[in-house]
């Protein structure tokens, strides 16, 4: 088979299926991992002879090894020594470098050979200390020769602590060599083994919270609660000095686990879509009533009661476990099957631990499987969460494209009907724009045509004068209406430029010198809107009709076109030296000539007035100017 096939093969396999077949074989290989270890040339020792220091005397007896305090009746406290014999089974030439190991011993310790002191560990150190959460090695002086039974003495002295099971385990005598290699894998196991558990439990709980915030599911919540109590658990664990008082060490040290254990249930019930049931309202109790009975069991110093607390625990996952085969008959997807098998192997774990470390059963006691058990297990939570994650990517992405189509067809039929729109309002414009050159034209040009037909047609003989006039100022209303339709966008010098070429003629044939100070100003706003042809023509027929009236009226001769900013607003004035308002009545405020400037001014959104200069007038327009964002005028 190629490496593709087997590739292909392996995509569709489930993954709870070769994730078995891959703990099977751990299992398998922790089995021999955990065989009872033979350690050539070394002894273990499992009685020794305990002596308790009591207010009534010592209190002698001889023990098996491990002896553990609590269980004693009445609980062991304060200081014990145990003397341990010689074996006679280890002969030594007193040049081999020999060592004691001690898997468990505490809450302190000193080892004392041939009446001379070899480890003192944490003796009198203040605080809170316990060396039994570590083994220990210790280095001996050399032995008598011989087998020196009775000659080489052994003594252990060990401070102990109500709750934290003090005493001594099995001791392993043998050479350095042999007994290094067995601490450093058991130290490995139970310490270095123990904090890379924890600093996965700590990863796996901010990345379920990152996800919680995220999705706001209850799933990843109730993942992230329990990895950082186990988090906690495991990071307490290894501490030999904890730098707290004992009473909260272990208050947080078994709440922890407590906590684990309720919120691991809670999400394996999320996990598996049980129902609200009385094993859910049982773990809802345990979180609430665990805090409580760990206190009292603390401030009692009780071994018994946190015995009965752990069997709470174990039968709420004793129920667990029985739901999952419940919910088992009724299928399951990829991850609850996934989840199944990995439960079914930490079980395996911690009951071989159990089996073997609480009641003896064959096997190696310093090697726990529960710190691989709880390792495989943290890493299937994260396999669980990084697929789920995985799903609401997928799921993001598919309505992110969704709505992405959706848009692009909105904004298709938004580009659509907007076209439609400014197609109509062209429409419109120029419909409206051929309205009024029709109109304009009719008024002024048509006007004048039909008076030189009827001056043409009359009875009495046309003055050839006359009608070249008539023609003449037809021509000047045609030229001013196709100079409207110029695309000024309401620059008035431009538009004051265009028109001056219009009057310039007419003035130097009435003998009126034309002074022009026309200077940039803005462009002029009609509205708030830029100026069209329109406004271009309105402006035409003001201007029109105030050089008119000067030419007719005002018998002046000279006249000043000028254009300022004035307070923000665009002024042009038209002034002349001639007569002023008050000499004619037909410029004194009523006649049709200003009527008409007043109603064109009004248009434009222009303010106008005319005023009296002695000599002579000055009319004024003042318009808005077209906001510029990109230049500033000056002033």
């Amino acid at each position: 088979m190629t490496a593709a096939a087997l590739s292909a093969r392996l995509a569709r396999t489930p993954a709870w299926l070769w994730v078995g077949l891959l703990l099977t074989a751990l299992l398998v290989g922790l089995v021999f991992v955990s065989l009872p270890p033979v350690l050539p040339g070394a002894v273990t020792i499992t009685h020794a002879t305990a002596t308790l220091a009591t207010p009534d005397g010592p209190l002698r007896r001889d023990v098996q090894l491990p002896h553990v305090w609590d269980d004693e009746r009445p609980p062991w406290n304060g200081i014990a020594r145990y003397d341990i014999p010689w074996p006679a089974s280890l002969e030594t030439t007193g040049d081999e470098a020999m060592a004691l190991y001690l898997p468990r011993v505490g809450a302190r310790f000193r080892v004392w050979f041939n009446g001379r002191l070899v480890k003192s560990e944490r003796w009198s150190e203040a605080g809170y200390v316990d060396t039994s959460v570590t083994p220990f090695m210790v280095d001996l002086p050399a032995p008598l020769p011989g087998t020196a039974v009775g000659l080489n003495q052994i003594s252990i002295e060990v401070q102990g602590q109500l709750l934290r099971k003090s005493g001594l385990s099995a001791v392993t005598i043998g050479p350095r060599a042999v007994i290094l290699e067995r601490y450093a894998k058991i130290h490995w196991w139970q310490v270095q083994a123990t904090w890379m558990v924890a600093a996965c439990s700590v990863f796996l709980a901010l990345l379920a919270g990152l996800m919680w915030l995220q999705t706001r599911e209850r799933v990843f919540a109730l993942l992230a609660a329990a990895s950082a109590a186990w988090a906690v658990r495991l990071g307490l664990t290894p501490l030999v000095s904890p730098g707290m008082p004992f009473g909260l060490w272990f208050y947080l040290h078994k709440l922890s686990f407590t906590m684990y254990c309720g919120f691991l249930y809670l999400f394996l019930w999320e996990l598996f879509d049980f129902r609200q049931g009385l094993a859910r309202r049982l773990v809802t109790a345990l979180l609430l009533v665990g805090p409580v009975w760990l206190a009292v069991t603390t401030w009692s110093e009780s071994y018994n009661l946190y015995r009965v607390w752990t069997g709470v625990l174990v039968l709420v996952a004793v129920c667990t476990v029985g739901l999952m085969l419940h919910r088992a008959r009724w299928g399951l997807d990829g991850e609850q099957r996934l989840m199944f098998v990995v439960c079914m192997v930490t079980v395996v774990t911690g009951l071989r631990d159990f089996l073997v470390v609480q009641l003896g059963w064959p096997g190696d006691g310093d090697l726990r499987w529960m710190t691989t058990g709880s390792l495989v297990f943290m890493l299937t939570l994260a396999w669980v969460m990084v697929q789920r994650t995985s799903v609401y990517l997928q799921q993001i992405g598919r309505l992110n494209r969704d709505l992405e189509r959706r848009v692009q067809d909105r904004e298709r039929e938004l580009r659509s009907a907007f076209d439609q729109l400014r197609e109509a309002e062209r429409r419109q414009v120029l419909e409206q724009e051929r309205q009024r050159l029709t109109r304009d034209m009719h008024d002024g040009l048509g006007s004048q045509l039909v008076q030189a037909l009827n001056l043409v047609r009359g009875n009495e003989p046309a003055q050839p004068s006359t009608v070249e006039a008539m023609l003449s100022h037809a021509l000047e209303e045609l030229r001013m209406t196709l100079d409207s339709l110029e695309p000024l966008e309401g620059d008035l010098p431009a538009i004051l430029g265009t028109l001056r070429r219009r009057i310039a003629p007419a003035l130097e044939a009435a003998g009126i010198e034309l002074v022009w100070e026309v200077q940039e100003v803005p462009a002029i706003a009609v509205h708030g809107q830029s100026m069209d042809s329109r406004g271009v023509m309105h402006l035409f027929r003001c201007l029109q009709e105030i050089f008119a009236n000067i030419v007719k009226h005002a018998r002046a001769s000279q006249v000043t076109v000028r254009t300022w900013l004035e307070e923000g607003r665009i002024v042009l004035s038209v002034a002349d030296n001639g007569r002023g308002l008050g000499a004619d009545s037909a410029q004194a405020g009523g006649g049709r000539g200003l009527a008409n400037i007043r109603l064109r001014a009004t248009e434009l959104g222009a303010r106008v007035s005319f005023d009296d200069a002695s000599p002579g007038t000055v009319v004024r327009l003042s318009f808005a100017p077209l906001p510029r964002l990109d230049a500033e005028w000056p002033h």
